[in-house]
């Protein structure tokens, strides 16, 4: 599967940075020393040109003003005469206006997953997700992109975008401030995905964080297409759920509230169930690159910097 990455084994209890907001209030960073240099520098790179609010530092191909030449083009009245190219007046007496490429902010939207089977798994999907969530975040954050952190699966007001470095405690916070048990969600993937889709928030690059197992997770992601978001979905598996080595009479409970389901576990059952599980993927994948675009697949264990190497960097996610 395109973006899949391989494990390495768990890695030792990290030492997390921290940082003191206004207040006094100590909160985690998520993220090593040593990761946050391993990100410095890197920057989102997406496939399509989005309008943004407010000027940033990403050019776009929209014409406006800023600072790097884009075409030529003949006056038009009530031009602003400040862009008329006086050199090329004086010497063939035509005006021609001179036009600049837009400098513009990229609406990054984080859409994490915290529905109660995102609660699985040692370290749990959902904490796994916390953590890309925030380098995602901190690489948006340090290109000059507004970031618009949501938690999928519970009614929540929206965030304020954040902007710049200084920013990311406040991201951080976010992702720490709560948990799948915690937030008792009850709405389902592809219903937040849907409601997300018809919201009035801004076109721009859609980083989902999520397990997928919804069964109409596809469905809902082909919305964000439709509405014009460059979607960047970063599925989180654990090696249990990818490969189950389980035998016997077992009963098993669903935690997003479905009704228990008692099974034999023998190699006809779990052949069939990686069979539909490798389906099911296959057409999130599809549904993935039909709108333009890229899937990633890795477990809540997966080192950080593996992702970024192995993910981000060689899928072209970042640059």
């Amino acid at each position: 599967m395109p973006g899949e990455v391989g494990r390495s084994g768990k890695a030792s209890r990290p030492c997390r940075a921290h940082e003191q907001l206004e207040g006094g209030e100590t909160v985690e960073l998520l993220l090593e020393p040593r990761e946050f240099r391993l990100l410095e520098g890197l920057r989102l790179n997406p496939r399509k040109s989005f309008s943004g609010r407010v000027r940033g530092e990403r050019l776009t191909q929209k014409k406006g003003i800023s600072i790097e030449f884009a075409d030529y083009r003949e006056y038009a009245e009530g031009d602003d005469l400040r862009h008329l190219d006086w050199n090329v007046l004086a010497r063939l007496d035509t005006p021609v206006m001179r036009t600049y490429r837009d400098e513009e902010d990229l609406a990054v939207h984080l859409l994490l997953d915290a529905s109660p089977s995102m609660d699985f798994g040692e370290p749990t999907k959902f904490d796994a997700a916390t953590r890309v969530a925030s380098a995602l975040g901190y690489v948006a954050l340090n290109g000059g992109d507004a970031v618009h952190p949501r938690l999928l699966g519970a009614k929540q007001p929206p965030h304020p975008a954040l902007r710049g470095r200084a920013s990311f405690p406040r991201l951080a916070r976010w992702a720490t401030s709560t948990t799948p048990q915690r937030l008792n969600a009850s709405t389902p993937l592809s219903r937040s995905l849907r409601e997300f889709a018809a919201s009035s928030s801004r076109t721009g690059v859609v980083v989902l964080l999520s397990d997928g197992l919804d069964p109409d997770a596809a469905t809902a992601i082909r919305t964000l297409g439709g509405r014009g978001h460059e979607v960047l979905f970063l599925q989180i598996l654990s090696d249990v759920e990818l490969d189950p080595d389980l035998e016997g009479d077992l009963r098993l409970l669903d935690p997003e509230g479905g009704e228990p389901v008692e099974i034999t576990a023998n190699s006809f059952a779990l052949k069939e169930y990686r069979r539909r599980l490798q389906e099911h993927n296959a057409g999130l994948v599809d549904t993935i690159r039909r709108i333009g675009g890229r899937h990633a697949l890795i477990q809540p264990d997966q080192p950080l910097d593996l992702i970024v190497k192995d993910v981000f960097k060689r899928e072209g996610w970042i640059s």
